[in-house]
Formats: C-alpha cells, sequence, structure tokens
C-alpha cells in the first residue's frame, strides 16, 4: 500500500479527511454490497473521485487490507491467546466467540474474512500464520480429548459462513448466534 501514513509521515489535513471519509463509505458500502463492492461506489459514497480513491488505495486488497487491519489484527491475537490457555477446549471456545463477537459487531467482517486476497499479500501471509495456530488449536483440544477427531478448520469455517446468515437474518442477531455457537460447540466436544 502506497498510503502516506504507512511510511511513518502524516497526511495533509484534506487528504487525511479524504482518507477517513473513503474508509467509513468503503466499511459501509463491503457490510451492505460485500468485499467485491464497487470502488466507484465507494468514491461517490465518500464524496471523492475514483483518482483520489486509488491513489490513496492502489488496489481493492489494499482497501480492505487498510479498513480491517484491526480486525485482522484481533483475529491473530485471538488465536495466539487461545493457543497459550492452559485448556486446549478454553481456548479453542474463547477463539470461537471472539470470532463471533466480531462478526456481530461488524457484519462487512466475514466478507472480508473470506475474501479472496492475492496469496504473496500481507493479509495472506497474516491468514495463513493464523491458520496454522488454529490448526495447532485444533490439535492440542483432540489431544486432550475435548474436541472429535474428525473436527478441522473446514468446520470453523463453515461455522463462520453460517453465523454471517444468522446475524443477516435473524430477529435477534446476538441471541441466536450464541444459541448457533452453543450448539456448534456441544456438537464438536468429544
Amino acid at each position: 500500500m502506497t498510503d502516506n501514513d504507512e511510511l511513518g509521515r502524516t497526511l495533509r489535513s484534506d487528504a487525511e479527511g479524504n482518507r477517513d471519509r473513503i474508509v467509513n463509505a468503503a466499511r459501509a458500502a463491503f457490510r451492505e454490497l460485500g468485499a467485491d463492492a464497487p470502488m466507484k461506489a465507494i468514491a461517490s459514497r465518500a464524496g471523492v473521485g475514483t483518482a483520489t480513491l486509488y491513489r490513496r488505495f492502489p488496489t481493492r486488497e489494499d482497501l480492505l487490507a487498510y479498513v480491517f487491519s484491526d480486525r485482522r489484527t484481533g483475529c491473530e491475537d485471538s488465536v495466539r491467546a487461545a493457543l497459550t490457555n492452559p485448556s486446549p477446549w478454553q481456548g479453542l471456545v474463547d477463539h470461537i466467540n471472539h470470532l463471533a463477537r466480531l462478526q456481530l459487531e461488524d457484519r462487512a467482517f466475514t466478507a472480508v474474512f473470506l475474501y479472496g486476497f492475492p496469496a504473496d499479500s500481507p493479509v495472506s501471509r497474516s491468514r495463513a500464520e493464523a491458520g496454522r495456530a488454529l490448526l495447532q488449536l485444533l490439535d492440542a483440544a483432540k489431544a486432550a480429548g475435548d474436541l472429535r477427531e474428525d473436527v478441522d478448520e473446514n468446520d470453523i469455517m463453515l461455522l463462520i459462513k453460517a453465523n454471517d446468515g444468522v446475524l443477516r437474518w435473524a430477529a435477534e442477531p446476538a441471541m441466536e448466534s450464541a444459541r448457533l455457537v452453543e450448539r456448534f460447540l456441544g456438537a464438536v466436544r468429544a
């Protein structure tokens, strides 16, 4: 990404304002339209030209990575913390609940979480590292006898997708999401 603040320099106040409007508009557009929301629509919502958008964020991946960098970091921190829990099962429960909370707090999270970033992007590298940590966590919970042997990372992804549907259509999203997670955890426990 070429955004000046990434290089440690401060932006002019008008450039900072443009960036903030773009980020807010992008978050709203991703929430409503998914990770493939048109860049032109994002620029229009932000009240800037497409040239300004692309100067700040040359690619969709750059924009997605910037808008959701705090969420990505939160996911990484959550799975690392889960690995340090003396109870692998409780670490897994905590991590899954953290992911569900992120989904509840920001409905665009799932779209970005599942977005196909280029393999050499920082997001893909970060995701791969978090994926390896998740596999370690699943293996530890299985070794402790708390997790069914047939459970794998695809089951966690299936839960993320199912929870997204619950959050979109539920009359009481928080309650129904919590119930889905509770049922899932009950089903995978050994």
